[in-house]
């Protein structure tokens, strides 16, 4: 019954990786920067116009400064359900003032009052199923003004597990052998209430979910960045 009910809330398991989840982020993804970095290179937008942005999963609002810091027009909502994750998140874009708005809540619970230029989400959707994910992804397209943006740095499964054990190798060279333990063991806690597809199904549901131009700028072992534009 623990177990089960550890599954049930991954929210308490957030909670409590929260206040270290920056420092393990940078020390167990080599590719971390690069990630958020390709990711905002997918809006389509000069910094000096005004849009309007959706974050899915913002964590401790790594991802979210730097857009905001970027882009100093766009106005940005943002959801997470760890409380938190939340509250590191709206101190690191306190500075931003009126042009974030962070709300605690399920990715799927975003505001549609109106429509939003860009969606964007960085290792988070991995945590929903794969019917939630699916859904998700038309309900975003469907929240798109048209033209708009959906981009989605995450982890996915490789085609061939054969390429796990050697994933798993690579990156003990590149973070260290106690990196990698580290990793290995958030991985572990994680796949309690983890379900991360294959990018090629994620590609095809895109498709499927009617956004017209859908590409993969960026892949880093299990991590890519994928660009979707309605």
């Amino acid at each position: 019954m623990a177990r089960e009910a550890r599954v049930a809330r991954p929210e308490a398991e957030f909670d409590r990786e929260a206040a270290g989840y920056d420092r393990t982020a940078v020390d167990t993804m080599p590719g971390y920067d690069e990630l958020h970095q390709t990711l905002l290179w997918g809006i389509p937008f000069a910094p000096t116009r005004r849009f309007r942005v959706l974050e899915l999963g913002v964590g401790t609002g790594t991802l979210t400064a730097r857009l905001l810091s970027r882009y100093p027009h766009a106005e940005l909502v943002g959801l997470d359900l760890s409380r938190r994750m939340i509250a590191l998140g709206r101190a690191k874009v306190r500075r931003y003032k009126d042009r974030a708005t962070l709300l605690l809540g399920d990715l799927s619970d975003f505001p549609t009052d109106a429509p939003y230029d860009a969606v964007v989400s960085s290792l988070a959707i991995h945590h929903l199923d794969d019917r939630a994910k699916w859904e998700l992804f038309r309900k975003v397209r469907r929240a798109l003004a048209p033209g708009g943006y959906f981009g989605d740095a995450d982890d996915h499964l490789p085609e061939d597990p054969v390429f796990d054990s050697r994933f798993a190798q690579v990156a003990q060279e590149l973070v260290g052998s106690a990196k990698a333990v580290a990793l290995q063991r958030v991985w572990h806690e994680h796949e309690q209430f983890d379900h991360p597809c294959a990018l090629s199904e994620e590609l095809a549901h895109l498709v499927s979910a009617g956004f017209s131009h859908v590409d993969v700028p960026w892949r880093f072992f299990g991590q890519a960045v994928v660009w979707a534009y309605r």
